[in-house]
């Protein structure tokens, strides 16, 4: 499991991203698995963001996110298996919103 804090550009905490593999893959190439977002931020970070915060809410409220390895980076789906990210080092575009993310993994 992978976890990951979501900040803007402009550097405005938003939330989380958990990643989690199907067959303990430890996200080899071709691997699968599932992944959630947590919107969380104060009043002035969701102000501040608000294209980028409805964005995340409303991924926060989905369920069966799946996310697949590719090569450099990973695609992410929405529930009904669209493409509609890819993650990339600490990178994050998600339907043309771009995020910094910051691994907590060995922090938590």
């Amino acid at each position: 499991m992978l976890y990951f804090s979501i900040n803007s550009n402009d550097n405005h905490h938003l939330g989380f991203l958990v990643l989690t593999d199907e067959e303990d893959s430890a996200y080899t190439d071709g691997a699968t698995g599932y992944y959630a977002v947590k919107a969380q931020a104060d009043a002035a970070d969701r102000q501040a963001c608000a294209a980028q915060w409805q964005l995340l809410e409303q991924l926060s409220e989905q369920e069966s996110l799946k996310w697949y390895r590719q090569s450099d980076y990973v695609q992410l789906f929405d529930a009904q298996d669209h493409i509609i990210g890819r993650l990339k080092q600490q990178y994050l575009n998600l339907c043309g919103q771009h995020f910094l993310l910051y691994d907590l993994t060995g922090t938590l």
